[in-house]
């Protein structure tokens, strides 16, 4: 039986598309590439997730105001883990399964990125960016996973070498008693064996209240000169807090996801002096060009928003993730994507570097120290 010219060119046409939509990857049309992202917008550790999440939208608005990357826009699915694991797998096999995006993006804490690495990584799906230093989540490199930020044995060791550095060896620390906190204490132990020194007292504080007294009654009986804060949100409030009610005084350092927005707001003239370590620049030095295309974005942006680290961080991993969609073309893969993001070899944001490779997934070591002052401001 013989057809028509035009019917087999119809034909054909018509296996083309469908091939085509049996090719095409999960979370990509052609007007669009749907990422999704599991982050704590609710309860006592919330601030860092919000004010990470404005950034990243802050980047994004403008990539899709300019028509998006290849012709499509990015959108970010956003659901509310409130910093619990069980949570995070849930939201995650939604995201997976259910909305099929294309890549994870914009996690946030640690016990929520190990509840969603494997889960990842079975899936083949690229995770991006998770606002975590976890050393654990770094031992091996997980072939989907990529984090931006400094571990937090980078930070940890900037801190100690720091206190060494003036003299300072009796210290302690103080940490939240889950994934991120223990992971924290860790590395505190690793910086400070470094210097062949030990932790002259630990002080654990439990979730999901954050009640410290105990732990800064057990610290201060110890009169260290300076104590290791692997906390954030309101169990580092609460330690700073009942710690002064012992009437001792010391040195607080805290890692960067210690908000100083959040201790200044509820500590007030107390948190003046608390150092914090950073894996960002400060989003208020013009210095870098970074900071400077970020807080001009905060001038046009309807939001408002005051100047953040984290939010600063957001921004830096959006214009990290748009980097790899344009590097990896019109024709969009998970592969491809891997691919890109692995060939941004000292890449350059703007004063701010990042170097990834085929073995290597963590693209800075970025740490530097800053100082609450009795203003309010912070001093990096």
């Amino acid at each position: 039986m013989k057809f028509p010219i035009r019917g087999v060119m119809a034909l054909l046409a018509i296996g083309a598309l469908l091939g085509s939509a049996a090719r095409a990857e999960s979370g990509v049309a052609p007007t669009s590439v749907l990422l999704g992202q599991s982050v704590v917008l609710s309860g006592p550790l919330a601030e860092n997730g919000i004010y990470y999440t404005k950034g990243i939208s802050l980047y994004l608005d403008q990539v899709n105001a300019k028509g998006g990357v290849h012709g499509r826009r990015i959108e970010l699915r956003t659901l509310d883990d409130a910093y619990d694991p069980q949570r995070t797998t849930q939201n995650t096999r939604k995201l997976i399964e259910e909305d099929r995006v294309f890549a994870l993006f914009g996690y946030a804490g640690t016990g929520s990125t190990l509840a969603a690495q494997p889960l990842a990584e079975k899936a083949g799906v690229p995770l991006v960016a998770p606002y975590t230093g976890a050393d654990a989540l770094r031992a091996r490199t997980s072939p989907v996973t990529f984090h931006v930020r400094a571990g937090y044995g980078d930070e940890m060791l900037k801190i100690v070498e720091q206190l060494v550095t003036v003299g300072v060896k009796d210290i302690a620390v103080a940490y939240q008693d889950d994934n991120f906190g223990q992971a924290g204490l860790k590395s505190a132990e690793e910086a400070l064996n470094k210097f062949k020194l030990q932790a002259v007292a630990r002080g654990a504080i439990a979730p999901p209240n954050y009640d410290a007294a105990q732990a800064a009654r057990t610290v201060a009986q110890a009169k260290p000169g300076a104590v290791i804060l692997a906390t954030a949100g309101k169990a580092s409030v609460s330690f700073v807090r009942e710690y002064l009610k012992t009437g001792e005084r010391t040195q607080f350092f805290g890692l960067s996801v210690v908000s100083s927005a959040q201790l200044v707001k509820e500590l007030g003239a107390d948190a003046a002096g608390i150092a914090i370590a950073q894996v960002v620049p400060s989003p208020w030095s013009s210095k870098y060009a970074v900071v400077r295309q970020y807080r001009q974005a905060l001038a046009a942006s309807q939001d408002q928003q005051e100047p953040h680290h984290a939010s600063l961080e957001g921004y830096i991993a959006a214009k990290i993730l748009v980097e790899a969609l344009n590097r990896a073309g019109r024709d969009l893969t998970r592969d491809k994507f891997i691919a890109a993001l692995e060939s941004m070899r000292n890449y350059d944001l703007g004063d701010f570097t990042v170097d990834f490779a085929r073995n290597k997934h963590s693209g800075s070591s970025y740490v530097d120290l800053s100082i609450v002052r009795l203003s309010g401001q912070i001093a990096q």
